[in-house]
């Protein structure tokens, strides 16, 4: 039997790099090399690899509990969980409800949100709203919020029908360009919708997309005035990608639900959390069970999971994460400015630990030009995955701000020879 990989063309893919072990910021392969982790193992690795206060709480979790039905038990572990989260989140998070992965505490928001409407006399709120840059994840659903193309086409008709807004460009900061179609599709359609879904400041794989805060205060006083719930996707952007724990911290403004998953563990484990309030959840309380909400998942809450991610929270309650992440903030400004003098670039940005430029081609996700500079820089040392054009560095935490002007150096030398050849 062979293995099928993600997100991968079987036919003709390069072998896949067999990895030994990882520690800190780097993956040691079997042949003895040594690779930087720039992309911090597709966003999920905070604090780096095999952290120890991780990988500790992992094993003693696993020698008292491993797994319980959750729809009937609880356990430490996960009440834990939650309280440490309700020390780091607005008190009006008062309802947690735990999955498996970033796709699937998309969904549970969505049900939910579909669902809170339907109980609560608003039938006629059948419609989500999405943007057009918009990844929220491959189910059904988390794909019907997802922007059309690449990702989708192959399941169109299983998706449904979702409202599409056009959004501004990150090179026009014109709050016209970002929000006017958003402004004229609620006008059209605002009694109709169950929720507005967004990736607050970072559209994540429709390109690294920086948002303007202001458009993002605007969408959501618009949400509230129509009385329209707001759904935060905050699976990449959460714990610490954008600079703060949580890219709604720099907004000002509180969602509805959260989701949260990828960096949950330290990207030790799977787990997810969709976050929500007590307004919401009193809709689905009844002495009827037919208005119960129906999900769940097999290892939902599960006790090591839930341990991997205490212990990855208590890790952040210290003031030198902060500062981690701010020194690699530097180090993408510092690089990046050199960078621009030598090769030629549509727009170069960076936000919190994320450094992004986006370089002079046509080429979109999985493209030749995007596979090369993967395999070129991973030639010297660097694990990257360019979205098409778009290059970035999305390091773990514990890398220094030398291993990052290696890897922006390694990216520049990669492409003066693919640029000037």
């Amino acid at each position: 039997m062979k293995i099928w990989r993600p997100y991968t063309q079987m036919l003709g893919a390069h072998p896949p790099f067999p990895v030994a072990q990882a520690e800190g910021a780097y993956l040691y392969l079997k042949n003895g090399r040594k690779i930087l982790d720039g992309i911090s193992s597709w966003w999920v690795i905070t604090h780096g690899h095999s952290h120890p206060a991780i990988t500790d709480a992992i094993a003693k979790q696993a020698r008292v509990l491993d797994q319980v039905v959750f729809a009937d038990f609880s356990h430490d572990s996960a009440e834990e969980l939650v309280d440490l989260l309700g020390t780091l989140l607005p008190s009006s998070f008062s309802r947690a409800f735990f999955s498996d992965n970033g796709s699937t505490s998309v969904e549970v928001a969505m049900k939910m949100a579909y669902q809170a409407c339907m109980q609560s006399g608003q039938k006629g709120r059948r419609k989500f709203l999405t943007f057009e840059r918009a990844y929220h994840g491959d189910t059904c659903g988390a794909m019907s919020v997802t922007a059309d193309g690449l990702f989708t086409a192959a399941y169109d008709d299983l998706r449904f029908q979702t409202i599409r807004c056009k959004q501004g460009s990150y090179l026009n900061d014109s709050m016209e360009e970002w929000l006017g179609d958003f402004i004229r599709q609620m006008s059209r359609y605002g009694d109709q919708i169950a929720a507005v879904i967004i990736e607050p400041l970072l559209q994540g794989a429709g390109g690294m997309v920086v948002w303007p805060i202001e458009a993002l205060q605007e969408i959501e006083r618009i949400c509230r005035e129509q009385k329209i719930f707001i759904i935060f996707d905050e699976v990449m952007t959460g714990f610490g990608r954008t600079g703060s724990l949580f890219a709604f911290e720099k907004i000002g403004r509180m969602p509805d639900f959260l989701c949260l998953s990828k960096g949950l563990t330290g990207g030790a484990l799977p787990l997810a959390v969709t976050l929500t309030t007590d307004q919401i959840y009193e809709n689905f309380l009844s002495s009827n069970s037919n208005r119960m909400f129906f999900h769940g998942h097999s290892f939902t809450g599960n006790a090591i999971s839930c341990a991997a991610a205490s212990a990855n929270l208590r890790l952040f309650q210290s003031s030198r994460v902060i500062q981690q992440i701010q020194s690699i903030q530097r180090a993408h400004h510092d690089a990046i400015s050199l960078l621009r003098k030598e090769i030629p670039l549509k727009d170069a940005r960076v936000i919190g630990p994320v450094g992004i430029i986006e370089v002079d081609q046509e080429a979109g996700y999985g493209s030749h030009f995007s596979k090369e500079i993967s395999a070129r820089c991973m030639d010297q040392g660097l694990f990257i995955r360019p979205l098409g054009e778009v290059i970035y560095l999305m390091p773990p935490y514990c890398t220094t701000p030398l291993e990052v002007r290696f890897a922006w150096e390694t990216i520049l030398d990669v492409c003066r020879k693919l640029f000037f050849r």
